[in-house]
């Protein structure tokens, strides 16, 4: 029963009962009287039985009038509360991000880009995996940034940040273990994952590969401390137990402020970068957040450019 005509004719009859006036929900929805009274005299024929007496002046429902009524007016509220609900929803940006780039990077930040937009609620999630299109939408994830070397994933990229790699250390552990020293033994920090599928050790095999000969290491034996996160071997570098591998997003701010130092006065380009990807790019929501992000991307460059020489 529930086609297009009935479906009409309820909600002017839910107006009209509410209001007990085909003139005053007329005047609600928009319509003329004599809309309305037809919209309801044709739902009493289609349903076979009264839902209003009309008496002079004033109308009355029905027992079957009153019992439709409750029933349209609790379905409508739900049908306007769910729709509140979602176009809520439609105001949050879930954010899927590479777990030590959310953390010592993107999450600083995030208040300047609440601050623009204040009515655009972020949810930032920590995540490792890639993650497919049908994967994001099944999740509901509006944005995934990786730090990638993939141009060839499913989902189109935007490359966001450009990185590169330098050993760092604390002042003390650098003052107690030269880096060029034949005869020292030095502790390694690896991040052993730089990224989803990533070969072990992969950012200090690119240093080796690419530093001039004066910034290599020449140390008699390296130990070495294995971390799944490049957060926890930055994190054990400024407790003192070794030189880490570190990507400049990460440790620029810590550079400047003299908590880590730069181990060799070179840096190397990294094998990947940070990349935005959304099934949804037109959204403008996601628009918005990724001319926000390359902004503070490019800020990030420029201070780079002053602190280490490398865009």
């Amino acid at each position: 029963m529930l086609d297009t005509p009935i479906l009409a004719s309820l909600r002017c009859f839910n107006a009209a009962a509410r209001l007990l006036s085909f003139t005053a929900a007329a005047a609600e929805l928009h319509l003329t009287q004599s809309a309305v009274s037809q919209q309801i005299r044709q739902l009493e024929q289609r349903l076979g039985y009264a839902l209003f007496l009309r008496q002079h002046r004033r109308l009355q429902l029905t027992v079957q009038g009153e019992r439709l009524y409750r029933c349209v007016s609790a379905a409508l509220q739900d049908i306007e509360s769910t729709l509140r609900q979602l176009a809520a929803e439609e105001q949050v940006l879930q954010i899927s991000c590479a777990p030590s780039f959310a953390l010592d990077w993107l999450m600083p930040r995030l208040a300047d880009f609440q601050r623009r937009y204040p009515a655009l609620a972020v949810r930032l999630r920590a995540e490792f995996h890639r993650m497919r299109r049908q994967d994001m939408l099944a999740a509901g994830v509006d944005i995934s940034i990786r730090y990638d070397p993939d141009d060839d994933a499913e989902l189109p990229g935007v490359p966001v940040l450009e990185e590169y790699l330098l050993p760092v250390a604390s002042p003390d552990f650098l003052a107690a273990h030269p880096a060029r020293d034949a005869h020292a033994s030095l502790t390694r920090l690896h991040d052993t994952a730089a990224w989803d599928g990533a070969p072990a050790f992969a950012e200090w095999r690119r240093w080796e590969e690419l530093a001039p000969p004066d910034c290599q290491f020449q140390v008699a034996a390296w130990q070495e401390v294995e971390c799944n996160l490049a957060s926890l071997a930055q994190a054990a570098a400024l407790n003192h137990q070794g030189v880490a591998m570190a990507r400049s997003a990460q440790v620029l701010d810590l550079l400047e402020s003299g908590r880590l130092q730069r181990v060799f006065p070179a840096v190397v380009a990294a094998p990947a970068r940070y990349v935005l990807r959304s099934p949804r790019p037109e959204d403008k929501r996601v628009q918005l957040f990724c001319q926000w992000l390359q902004q503070e991307c490019q800020l990030f460059a420029q201070q780079r450019l002053a602190v280490l020489g490398c865009r």
